[in-house]
């Protein structure tokens, strides 16, 4: 298992690995449909306290290398996850998360997507962090922006979401 560091950020807000003791109330969480809508298949809905112990399973296992629960006062309220590339693309990774409802519109996914961008390009060989955004999701979009984030391009009908085609916004920023 990967050692994550535990980054600290503003107004309590905290990236620390995931606690066994937190599994419960990240279900909660993350049993949203509104969250689901927003991610790929691969993220279950409903969500629940078995889909979260297998997620932190895949984890300790070495299977998701950078995965960091996000804490605001000690309280879990969302996961952000960092892929890198490989091969011809070793110098990027794709950026992921998501936060529950409780939290919206608190400059929370702000503030997470800042202290990771910040320690990726300071400790990682990353140069160019990327995510693609659904076009109706205006929300990441904005957290995006506000992190130095541009749209590079969009992707014409490459989303096939609950039967219905969607443009998906790349989104990059790059510190070279």
């Amino acid at each position: 298992m990967q050692k994550i560091t535990t980054l600290n950020g503003k107004n309590d807000i905290k990236l620390k690995a995931i606690e066994r003791s937190d599994l419960e109330e990240m279900s909660v969480l993350a049993n949203n449909p509104a969250i689901a809508a927003n991610l790929r298949d691969s993220f279950p809905s409903p969500y629940s306290l078995k889909d979260a112990e297998a997620f932190l399973a895949l984890i300790e296992e070495g299977k998701l290398k950078y995965v960091w629960g996000i804490y605001v006062k000690d309280k879990i309220a969302g996961v952000i996850t960092l892929t890198p590339q490989e091969d011809i693309y070793r110098h990027s990774a794709e950026i992921g998360y998501w936060i529950g409802a409780p939290f919206y519109g608190k400059g929370v996914m702000s503030e997470a997507v800042a202290l990771l961008t910040a320690y990726t390009f300071s400790e990682l060989d990353i140069h160019r962090i990327y995510a693609g955004v659904f076009a109706y999701n205006e929300a990441s979009k904005k957290v995006l922006l506000k992190n130095g984030f541009h749209q590079e391009a969009v992707k014409r009908k490459a989303i096939l979401k609950n039967g219905v085609y969607h443009d998906e916004h790349l989104m990059v920023k790059m510190d070279i």
